[in-house]
């Protein structure tokens, strides 16, 4: 019987280390409101770019941030950590530090998965 391979994934020690980041296809405005909208530009690949040329489709992802979104979001310059944005929002949102890692940590997932946030994961030195 053949043996599976395993996958190494890195560990990250402390995940709130992490550097949230806009990616590039990723369009950031702010309304008078200053609640902040996104805007994904999607380009589909192949035989679904002609189709989507043909019909007209529009494949942009458009989203409106709340007040809490709105305010991670203007945080997020790929130089702060999540800790950094946790510590800021708990303080402004006079939220306790466990709520307010729980919020930001649903919020990193939700954005991730609409690819409108990436993460860094800094390098952590070895220690002795």
């Amino acid at each position: 019987m053949a043996r599976a391979a395993t996958v190494t994934r890195p560990t990250i020690r402390d995940p709130f280390a992490v550097i949230p980041l806009k990616p590039d296809a990723v369009e950031m405005k702010t309304d008078s409101a200053g609640h902040v909208h996104l805007r994904l530009h999607a380009e589909p690949k192949g035989i679904g770019a002609r189709v989507a040329r043909w019909l007209g489709y529009d494949y942009t992802r458009k989203l409106e941030l709340d007040d809490m979104g709105s305010a991670f979001y203007r945080q997020v310059d790929g130089a702060t950590t999540l800790d950094t944005i946790v510590n800021a929002m708990a303080e402004t949102l006079t939220m306790s530090r466990p709520d307010t890692e729980k919020l930001v940590v649903l919020f990193t997932k939700k954005l991730m998965l609409l690819n409108m946030l990436a993460l860094i994961v800094p390098e952590e030195t070895p220690h002795d």
